[in-house]
């Protein structure tokens, strides 16, 4: 428990640090300084650099924790699996933003991009085990995997779910409210069906590749988990036996 108070007690305090002043910094701004002065881009800029190190500090800060908890413990059978899951990501993300068939994509292009990019960075702090302890374990089972791939479609509908709900077109479909109230009820109905049409044929086949991603991390995991759990004991001493004596 040690190893991640020290982490915990000098990130997480500057983090904190950093927070407190990005949110008391403009109330003090106007105590301290006349109008003028606080215009000034300097000034402006402090609360956004505080904001900015606070979340910095803390995304160093859970680096140093999965490292620290996950460092030559995770096989390589798993790490590989969820590296390339990654990566993959980060290549959608990219195709997503410059591709020029749809403007679907490019609306989430940059989130998987974000997030798949900071899962990377993450990711390659976690050192893995030798290649070679992968042979001392127990092989994956069939339960393993029937289970891990329900823990994904799990996943992937949850998510979908919630991105269809929180993505579907409603009045006033992107137009101004004014302009829209100025439409006819059939010019209405028409922009809703078009509208509809498009996020039903298009941007909902988006959001489901897109969450695709996270399901697979799930599933690489959850597996390599049922594994553990359960193989038998005495598993990696007889795959040891069997690599000596072949």
């Amino acid at each position: 428990m040690s190893r991640y108070l020290k982490p915990i007690r000098n990130l997480g305090s500057a983090a904190l640090i950093a927070l407190v002043i990005g949110l008391l910094f403009p109330s003090l701004s106007q105590a301290i300084f006349d109008e003028e002065t606080r215009g000034g881009v300097l000034l402006q800029s402090i609360p956004f650099v505080a904001f900015f190190v606070a979340v910095l500090l803390t995304f160093i800060l859970i680096i140093v924790l999965v490292a620290t908890r996950f460092n030559g413990k995770i096989p390589n059978r798993a790490y590989r699996p969820i590296e390339l899951t990654i990566i993959a990501g980060i290549l959608g993300g990219i195709f997503a933003l410059f591709q020029p068939f749809a403007f679907s994509p490019y609306k989430y292009g940059f989130v998987i991009l974000l997030g798949a990019t900071l899962s990377f960075i993450l990711w390659s702090h976690v050192v893995p085990k030798h290649a070679k302890a992968d042979a001392d374990l127990p092989p994956i089972s069939s339960l393993a995997q029937i289970i891990a791939a329900i823990a994904a479609v799990a996943v992937i509908i949850l998510l979908v779910t919630s991105a269809i709900n929180a993505n579907t077109p409603q009045p006033p479909f992107g137009e101004r409210q004014r302009v829209w109230n100025s439409y006819t009820p059939e010019r209405q109905a028409e922009i809703a069906t078009q509208k509809l049409t498009e996020f039903n044929t298009v941007e909902i086949p988006v959001l489901v590749i897109m969450n695709i991603l996270p399901a697979l991390l799930i599933f690489f995991a959850v597996r390599e988990l049922i594994a553990a759990f359960t193989a038998p004991k005495a598993a990696p001493i007889k795959a040891k036996l069997a690599r000596e004596t072949g």
